[in-house]
């Protein structure tokens, strides 16, 4: 009987928390958000920030009536890939032993039903399976920039990729067919004679045999193009990167700070730098991926809220003899931006799981209402004599020196 009676003091006893706690009186005290879950003031997940960073820069699906092809065009990109991106998640995860393939075989492939990728960058190929499927089944191992899935034997299709850095080319079996899952993606394409230089012979002996050519004439956007680190900016910036601004002194060009032994310095002119003096404080996780994970989520707090009209994209992920090497640039319009002499927006270095050092450099860029139109590429190709020396593929791109505007141009990569 006294445990009972216990027991039901106890019941109404927290009926009677739990209604106060209903009341106006608690609800706009403030008292309920100390037991609200608190954010780690390490690096997070980057969230939907992959969603824009898997976006390839070129697309192109092959039928028996030609071949449909988009570039240098973000929103119809941003439409066309969810649902071609998905199958390239599906043959990731279902992805089979690799084997060597020839580069005529990779030729005869792209030339036959299929859907080729091009991300600009270097993606890490477990790093695409768990951006694209939210988890790493297979991880096959290597980079890529180009990939391709293509009719194999019977009903099979093939997941093909060229290595980035080495050049190599591979293939693979994986779990898709050709009548659920190629095919009706390859009929729905509206071909618009998109094809790749090494099937046009007058092109053939000038540019890389990839260089995907779209259209005859293409036109690009202007940019107004400023350093937003002014005002309340610095302080913003701190924020994102979960640095105390407490303890700082002005430096030539700019402000350090200082957080324990840990030194941040923000220059004038928008370069952020970042040294750890016991690098613990941004984990990240051991893998690759876990490392380009967290890179992105600091990049994209950072200078992906920054940056006006342009989207970060990764360049390369690389593991080096001093650790793993993540840069990311910036795109306008599906053009990539060659930012100063090395041409990257951001990067960073893992070492044993944590973000050791990074450099950021802020740039904003807004349209202005301009528009360049280029050359056909065939023209732009003849009038720039060194591509004949060394194939080369011809790109749009934007030259960021440090001026305050941007027009598109052509250039050789």
């Amino acid at each position: 009987m006294e445990l009972g009676k216990d027991a039901l003091i106890v019941l109404l006893t927290l009926s009677a928390v739990y209604l106060l706690t209903l009341t106006p009186l608690i609800q706009d005290s403030g008292v309920m958000d100390l037991f609200a879950p608190q954010e780690s003031p390490g690096v997070g997940s980057s969230g939907g920030g992959w969603a824009a960073a898997v976006v390839p820069t070129r697309l192109a699906v092959t039928g028996e009536g030609g071949r449909w092809g988009i570039q240098y065009d973000e929103a119809q990109m941003e439409e066309a890939f969810p649902p071609l991106g998905a199958l390239l998640g599906d043959a990731l995860s279902s992805a089979g032993e690799r084997q060597a393939m020839t580069e005529a075989a990779w030729r005869k492939k792209l030339a036959g039903p299929g859907i080729y990728f091009d991300f600009e960058g270097e993606a890490p190929l477990a790093g695409l399976e768990r951006w694209l499927q939210g988890e790493e089944k297979r991880s096959l191992a290597g980079s890529a920039r180009r990939l391709l899935l293509c009719a194999g034997e019977g009903d099979q299709v093939l997941l093909c990729w060229q290595e980035a850095g080495g050049g190599a080319f591979y293939s693979c079996a994986t779990a898709l067919t050709q009548e659920l899952h190629l095919n009706p993606a390859v009929e729905a394409a509206a071909f618009n004679r998109a094809y790749f230089a090494f099937e046009n012979p007058a092109l053939a002996d000038r540019l890389a045999p990839y260089t995907l050519i779209t259209e005859e004439e293409h036109s690009g956007a202007g940019y107004d193009v400023s350093v937003p680190l002014t005002g309340d900016a610095a302080a913003q910036v701190l924020e994102a990167l979960s640095f105390s601004a407490q303890n700082h002194a002005p430096v030539s060009a700019g402000e350090v700070y200082l957080d324990g032994a840990d030194r941040l310095v923000i220059s004038d002119g928008g370069l952020v730098t970042f040294r750890a003096a016991q690098g613990e404080r941004y984990p990240v996780g051991l893998t690759l991926t876990d490392g380009v994970d967290g890179a992105l989520a600091l990049a994209e707090a950072a200078l992906g809220a920054r940056c006006g009209e342009a989207r970060l994209y990764l360049m390369s992920a690389r593991e080096e003899a001093e650790g793993i090497c993540i840069r990311f640039g910036y795109l306008l319009e599906g053009s990539a931006v060659d930012l100063g002499g090395e041409g990257w927006a951001a990067e960073f270095w893992v070492q044993e799981g944590y973000i050791t050092q990074f450099t950021l450099r802020f740039r904003s860029y807004a349209a202005n209402g301009e528009r360049t139109l280029l050359l056909p590429i065939d023209k732009a190709a003849s009038m720039l004599p060194d591509l004949t020396s060394r194939r080369r593929e011809l790109v749009v791109r934007y030259r960021d020196a440090g001026g305050t505007g941007l027009a598109p141009g052509w250039v050789a990569v």
